[in-house]
C-alpha cells in the first residue's frame, strides 16, 4: 500500500497519478522483456531446436517459435500481475455492428500511412525495404517473408495492445479522461514506435528514461499540492515539457531523411487510431487491427520492394 501522505498530491490529480503509474509500468515492462529476450535465448540452446527442422525455413520458424514461446509467457505473467495490483478486470470485448466504420478507419489509416511513405521513399531515392533494414534475394519466395510477419505478430501483437491500451490509457479513461488517455498513449507509445515495444535494447539506459519521466511527471503534482504559489506547478511542469520535446523531436529529428521522418510520423499516427478506436468501442480488436495493418503494410512493401517487385 502506498502511504496516504505520497498518495496526497495525486488523490485529486488522476491524470499525473495514472500517468505517472504508467510510465513506471512501461518501464518495468521494458526491463521484463530483456530478461525475457535472455531467458528464451538460453531455453533455445537448450531445447536446440534446429535439429527438429530439416529445412532452413523450419529451422527459423522452430527457433522463433520457442523464443516466442518464452516471451508470450512472460507477457501474461506481467499482464496477470499488473491487472492484480492495479485492480483492473481483464475484460476483453468485441465491436458491434455499429463500431464498423471505426474498425476499417483503424485498417485502413496504418495501410495509407504505408502507401505514402513508401511514395515518399521512392521520391527520395530509397526504398522502404531499406528504411526497415530488411533484405530480400531476388528470387526470395513469399513464404519466408510471410512467416516472419506471423512471428512478429505472434508477440508483438499482444504486447503491443497490453502496453498501450490496457497499461496507459485504460486507467486513464478509467479516470474519466478520455482525451487526455489518447494523447497520452499516442505520445509515449508513439515515442517508443509501436513495432519497437517487445525489440531488444539497453535495460539501464531504459529504466533511467523511465524513471526521470515519471519524476517530470510527478513534480508539477507535487509541487501544486505542497505550496500555494501559483506560479511554481507551471514552472515545475518545464522540465516535463522538455523532456517530452526532446524526446519527440530525437525520435523524428533522428530519422535519417524526409522518408524515415514519415515513417515515424506514422507509427504516431497508427497509435492514435488505435487509441481512438479503443476509446470508441472499449475492444482491443481496433488497436490489435492497426497494429496488424501497420505490420502487414510494411512487411508486405519490403518484401515486394527487396524483390524488384515494386520500383
Amino acid at each position: 500500500m502506498v502511504p496516504k501522505r505520497l498518495r496526497a498530491p495525486f488523490d485529486e490529480r488522476p491524470v499525473a497519478r495514472e500517468t505517472t503509474v504508467a510510465v513506471v509500468a512501461v518501464g518495468a515492462f521494458a526491463l521484463w522483456i530483456q530478461a525475457l529476450w535472455s531467458l528464451a535465448y538460453r531455453v533455445t540452446s537448450v531445447v536446440d531446436p534446429d535439429a527438429l527442422a530439416a529445412t532452413d525455413l523450419g529451422e527459423l520458424a522452430a527457433t522463433a517459435l520457442s523464443n516466442r514461446a518464452v516471451l508470450l509467457a512472460g507477457i501474461v505473467a506481467f499482464a496477470l500481475v499488473h491487472a492484480r495490483l492495479r485492480g483492473l478486470p481483464v475484460e476483453v470485448s468485441l465491436p458491434d455492428r455499429t463500431d464498423l466504420p471505426t474498425v476499417a478507419g483503424a485498417a485502413v489509416v496504418p495501410l495509407a500511412g504505408v502507401a505514402a511513405v513508401t511514395v515518399l521513399a521512392s521520391a527520395t531515392g530509397t526504398t522502404l525495404a531499406v528504411l526497415e533494414g530488411t533484405y530480400y534475394a531476388q528470387d526470395t519466395g513469399p513464404l519466408f517473408p510471410a512467416t516472419l510477419t506471423l512471428l512478429t505478430l505472434l508477440v508483438g501483437l499482444p504486447a503491443y495492445v497490453f502496453v498501450a491500451h490496457e497499461v496507459v490509457q485504460r486507467p486513464l479513461s478509467a479516470a474519466g479522461r478520455p482525451w487526455a488517455a489518447v494523447a497520452v498513449t499516442t505520445l509515449l507509445v508513439g515515442a517508443i514506435g509501436p513495432r519497437e515495444i517487445v525489440g531488444t535494447g539497453l535495460p539501464v539506459r531504459a529504466a533511467v528514461v523511465f524513471l526521470v519521466l515519471a519524476a517530470c511527471v510527478a513534480l508539477p503534482a507535487v509541487a501544486a499540492h505542497a505550496f500555494d504559489s501559483e506560479w511554481l506547478p507551471p514552472l515545475c511542469a518545464v522540465p516535463l515539457a522538455l523532456f517530452v520535446g526532446g524526446v519527440l523531436v530525437g525520435r523524428i529529428g533522428g530519422a535519417d531523411g524526409l522518408a524515415e521522418g514519415a515513417l515515424v510520423l506514422t507509427g504516431f499516427a497508427v497509435v492514435a487510431v488505435a487509441a481512438h478506436g479503443y476509446e470508441r468501442t472499449a475492444s482491443p480488436v481496433v488497436p490489435a487491427v492497426a497494429y496488424a495493418a501497420f505490420v502487414v503494410g510494411i512487411d508486405a512493401v519490403a518484401f515486394a520492394a527487396g524483390t524488384g517487385a515494386t520500383p
